[in-house]
């Protein structure tokens, strides 16, 4: 009888578990650190002197239980980059393993002249238990059109007008970007300078001669 029940308990178990399939969490005293870079990048095109550089993204955990990075709230992570090239880390720490989902997307207004990316990232970190009780992660990170990505990357522009352009290539000459300011002159002056360097030889020249034959009819 015994025997039965435990081959009963048992089977119920398994049962429970083929009837409500969940990522698996197993409890370890390890922690895995995952560290994910985010990266903003502005191509600016006839750029002026007052641009703006300031991108604002979301970090959002789609689980529960999934670790966020410190300051976040209701499984959300606000955060800016400035500057034309500008990059952070978001820290994410798991106790568990499992399988754990994240979405990253740029918030950013638009603006006249800006164009901001737009695509979203969907984040999957997998955390699994090693042999020796160690944790393995691997991340993998895909945009909206469902190829994998290697890199968290926002590619944002700036297309200013060219009649306000203030690039200091553009103000050596109004209609001539690059060129310098032509004076109008235009002598060859590297060969007089040639000319008159022959002209001090040949003076030389004479001049030393003529020592030279005084010396001879003395």
């Amino acid at each position: 009888m015994r025997k039965s029940k435990q081959i009963l308990i048992l089977a119920a178990l398994l049962f429970s578990f083929l009837c409500f399939p969940v990522n698996q969490v197993f409890a370890s005293q390890n922690m895995a650190e995952v560290s994910l870079k985010v990266k903003q990048k502005f191509i600016v095109k006839n750029p002026v002197k007052e641009m703006e550089f300031t991108g604002n993204y979301e970090f959002c955990a789609l689980d529960q239980e999934a670790p966020m990075p410190e300051n976040a709230k209701d499984g959300i992570y606000s955060f800016s980059l400035n500057g034309e090239q500008a990059e952070t880390k978001l820290s994410l720490k798991y106790a568990h393993a499992g399988v754990y989902h994240y979405q990253l997307k740029q918030t950013t207004e638009d603006k006249d002249k800006y164009q901001y990316d737009k695509s979203c990232y969907e984040i999957t970190v997998y955390v699994k238990n090693g042999e020796n009780g160690e944790f393995i992660t691997q991340v993998i990170a895909e945009k909206g059109d469902g190829k994998k990505s290697g890199e968290l990357e926002f590619q944002n522009s700036y297309q200013g007008n060219p009649s306000e352009s203030s690039n200091p290539s553009d103000l050596s000459k109004p209609g001539t970007p690059g060129k310098p300011v032509k004076t109008g002159d235009t002598t060859p002056v590297m060969l007089y300078v040639f000319i008159a360097a022959g002209a001090l030889l040949l003076i030389g020249a004479l001049i030393w001669f003529r020592k030279h034959n005084k010396k001879k009819n003395r």
